[in-house]
């Protein structure tokens, strides 16, 4: 008699679009941490509105990366996919901070960077080398 096997079961990084919860607060964890350097720095020196502006982009486009570059390590498939994934989600949170707090939605060409940059990040994270415990 032949025993039928359980399939194994998925985790949370394979079931539907789970995998974005902990990317999302991977993702705001870094532009947290990025703004917060950032305003630290602009604190002890006078900077225009451009440098600003500037700093900013670049914390959203780090946080972008490093959110895609997780989500693409764990999930080890789909890095485009997945990264673009992380990069609506994250884009949608800040569109909807925006609206409560300034009343204005910003503008589709940080979305459209900061969904290339969480984009390549997924495919940098599926494509890292895994580290293998010894047998």
């Amino acid at each position: 008699m032949q025993t039928r096997r359980q399939p194994p079961r998925k985790n949370i990084w394979e079931t539907g679009v789970w995998f974005l919860l902990p990317a999302v607060f991977v993702g705001l964890a870094i532009l947290c941490g990025m703004v917060l350097l950032f305003a630290l720095l602009l604190l002890k020196a006078d900077a225009p509105a451009w440098m600003e502006t500037l700093l900013a982009l670049a914390a959203l486009l780090t946080a972008g990366y490093g959110m895609g570059r997780f989500a693409g390590y764990r999930r080890h498939r789909k890095g485009l996919r997945t990264g673009l994934q992380c990069g609506v989600m994250l884009y949608l949170l800040l569109v909807l901070a925006g609206v409560l707090w300034l009343h204005e939605a910003g503008t589709l060409w940080k979305g459209l960077a900061l969904m290339l940059s969480s984009a390549t990040g997924g495919v940098a994270g599926v494509n890292l080398p895994r580290k293998h415990p010894p047998r």
